[in-house]
């Protein structure tokens, strides 16, 4: 006889499972009854006072988590086929979700200093109450709802109480748009995906040598020459305003990277402000006094287009014999009594500080290598460094002056992520998983730490794979950034992050299984 794919779903995987959120909340705890998710749960918000919240995000995100919901692990039309629904054993339905919001806002600030904290309770009696001090807490908290309807579109482990907040307010996933193009619909499901793991700030890694793709109407030519194929592999400015738009909706920053001096393909677009006669005609010229009027004028452009407080630029790799096979740039150097090639680049950076920086209203950020160039004394009181090489870098930056982004280890290109070796392509995520960022660092130190970045290179990666490389070994990060540091037992996170990879499947991102298991995605 054969079996339908219903009889082989009942029998091959149980109806009661409790499932969890992702990353794990702060203080989580759990009871035994089960509740019915209803498909059209609705949702309310009022201030402390029970005066109603209206605005813009909020109604945004409650229809996107209403179908986030009805679309979920086991809620959509097609599972729900396959089960019998609404469970026999659910003693009450969840159909609705009051919000109290403390300190609502028609255009709330999404920055670091956002509170991002929440609490979601849901009763025996199927009551579901999410209290947040803004909204983007309740963003966090109606992600984390979504997250506890499992299969037969039910929770299992009534009544729930979750007080949740991130361990760093700094959680990012950077993306190279320089090496493949990534279309700005792809860039929106990228950001989709990093709303479901709690991450918050999408570091955007535009440009390199390879592209410039990143519209302008003040320099348009940048773009114009810059671009592999303009303008289909070209953002306009109404795209980077859009993509800004559509993370800020999700309390997503957008934190955009030109690298400057090198890396940048600054000369296809702008000759004039490279290296003339010298072997390398994409770096900067520090000595010609144009470059520093240029940048503040472009990047005053793209502040206004890119409103987090944070601008990145880069600054690593420079390649030093650019200086020195330039007649120009070396006669400068010897005029100037600069050295070599390094001070060149102190000297660079001294330039930005005084003439770029001034009036962008910005923190810089800047990669920060094993060789310390840039050097903190020499960019703006305040700024950041990205340990990209080694983090045992990083007590070296913060005594320096800067405070840090720890990225290294958690480079999702790498097969040996922080030097933990794994036997499997599934198990990298295990390496991840396991960096501390305090590791090395005293306590002083810790309080210089914003959190820390997984990074998608994208050399060997385009939006055919991107799913399948990045977002689970993302989430992994995400779950170390978020989740107090004593969350460290990687078989537990195992079975969590199964649930997440499968709930990002029905999603319809392509994540990558980490162990053999069933999702209903894989027969839907």
């Amino acid at each position: 006889m054969k079996l339908s794919i219903a009889s082989l779903l009942l029998g091959a995987l149980p109806l009661a499972k409790s499932y969890s959120p992702w990353p794990l909340p702060a203080s989580y705890t759990t009871g035994t009854t089960a509740l019915y998710v209803s498909q059209s749960i609705s949702f309310s918000s009022v201030t402390d006072n029970n005066e109603k919240v209206s605005n813009t995000l909020l109604s945004d995100a409650f229809q996107r988590y209403s179908e986030a919901i009805a679309g979920g692990m086991g809620c959509s039309d097609a599972a729900r086929s396959l089960r019998e629904s609404p469970p026999p054993q659910a003693a009450a339905e969840v159909s609705t979700c009051t919000i109290k919001v403390s300190s609502p806002s028609n255009s709330p600030s999404l920055s670091v200093d956002t509170d991002e904290s929440y609490d979601l309770s849901i009763g025996e009696d199927g009551s579901c109450k999410i209290t947040a001090t803004t909204e983007f807490g309740v963003i966090h908290a109606l992600e984390s709802l979504s997250h506890l309807a499992g299969e037969s579109c039910s929770i299992e482990n009534a009544p729930i109480n979750i007080s949740d907040k991130p361990r760093f307010a700094y959680r990012g996933l950077m993306i190279d748009s320089a090496r493949h193009f990534l279309p700005v619909h792809f860039i929106e499901h990228i950001i989709d995906t990093m709303a479901a793991s709690k991450l918050n700030v999408l570091h955007w890694h535009i440009s390199d040598t390879e592209s410039f793709p990143s519209g302008s109407d003040l320099f348009p030519e940048l773009a114009e020459k810059g671009a592999y194929t303009y303008p289909d592999a070209s953002y306009s400015v109404q795209d980077l305003k859009g993509i800004v738009s559509y993370a800020y909706n999700r309390g997503i920053r957008v934190m955009p990277e030109w690298d400057v001096p090198g890396h940048g393909s600054w000369g296809k677009g702008k000759p004039e402000v490279t290296i003339l006669d010298g072997s390398c005609s994409n770096t900067l010229d520090p000595t010609n006094p144009y470059v520093y009027t240029f940048l503040h004028s472009f990047l005053t452009e793209m502040a206004d287009i890119f409103p987090d407080a944070n601008l990145f630029l880069g600054g690593d790799e420079v390649d030093t014999s650019c200086f020195t096979s330039s007649p120009t740039v070396s006669k400068w150097m010897d005029d100037n009594s600069i050295e070599d090639g390094v001070a060149l680049q102190s000297y660079f950076w001294q330039q930005v500080t005084a003439q770029v920086m001034p009036g962008l209203n910005k923190t810089l950020g800047v990669w920060m290598a094993d060789d310390g160039i840039p050097y903190p004394e020499d960019l703006p009181e305040g700024s950041f460094g990205n340990v990209w090489q080694s983090q045992s870098m990083m007590p070296t930056v913060i005594d320096r002056g800067a405070d840090v982004v720890l990225s290294g280890p958690w480079y999702l290109d790498q097969q040996q992520p922080g030097g933990f070796q794994t036997y499997a392509l599934q198990a990298i995520w295990q390496g991840m998983y396991q960096v501390e960022p305090f590791d090395g660092l005293s306590e002083s130190q810790q309080g210089s730490v914003l959190g820390g970045e997984a990074c998608m290179w994208a050399e060997g990666v385009n939006a055919m794979d991107f799913d399948a490389i990045a977002v689970t070994k993302a989430a992994a990060v995400a779950e170390r950034l978020w989740a107090e540091q004593t969350v460290v037992d990687v078989d537990d996170a195992q079975d969590r992050l199964m649930e997440h990879v499968c709930r990002l499947n029905m999603r319809g991102v392509a994540a990558k299984a980490i162990a053999q298991n069933f999702c209903l995605s894989d027969v839907l």
